[in-house]
């Protein structure tokens, strides 16, 4: 193990970086506590029968740097689910990820859904896992939507459909939740159809 240099002897002991580290991710909980608050269950009940909700968690380690996440309907079924997340990874940025499963109806019988996602920023996701940031985002295997044999092959080779949209952080932070309830609640319009 390699000894500690004085950088790394100076941020061990920067007691304010620390503490504003602290307040940013309380400040991205309290932002998805609020957003989650104005999105009931039972309106997400009644746009995908089998969602579970909406759950925050967080961590430290995703690729050695901490992260906050907000699920939003929360049925990763591979056959025929649908989540939204919106996850805020540190040294990456802030990024919504909108899964479906194989045979979701979205994917089989309304593609408005689909051309309504890509007309709005977001890439379909080159990667095996839904879960495979390093892959998705630090590689970035992500590629326009561009026609229905392009996403009838990507369905034949990951069995999943993951669009994924990267959001620029507002510099007046008052606008950060209106930014992000606006785009869950153009997601979940889309899907409602």
């Amino acid at each position: 193990m390699k000894d500690l240099d004085q950088e790394e002897v100076h941020l061990l002991n920067n007691r304010s970086l620390f503490e504003k580290i602290h307040h940013l991710k309380s400040f991205f909980i309290s932002i998805f506590s609020d957003l989650a608050n104005d999105i009931s269950p039972g309106e997400l009940q009644a746009i995908h029968a089998a969602s579970l909700g909406i759950k925050i968690s967080k961590g430290n380690e995703l690729q050695h740097c901490p992260y906050q996440v907000l699920d939003i309907i929360r049925d990763f079924n591979k056959e025929r689910g649908f989540n939204i997340r919106i996850l805020n990874w540190w040294g990456r940025g802030l990024f919504i990820c909108v899964f479906l499963g194989k045979d979701n109806d979205k994917l089989t019988k309304d593609l408005k859904f689909l051309s309504g996602m890509a007309f709005h920023g977001y890439l379909l996701s080159k990667s095996a896992s839904p879960w495979d940031y390093k892959e998705i985002i630090d590689k970035g295997s992500l590629e326009p939507v561009s026609h229905i044999d392009q996403l009838m092959d990507h369905l034949q080779q990951f069995q999943h459909i993951q669009l994924v949209k990267k959001v620029v952080y507002p510099e007046d932070y008052n606008l950060l939740k209106p930014l992000l309830k606006e785009q869950v609640l153009q997601i979940l319009n889309f899907y409602r159809g």
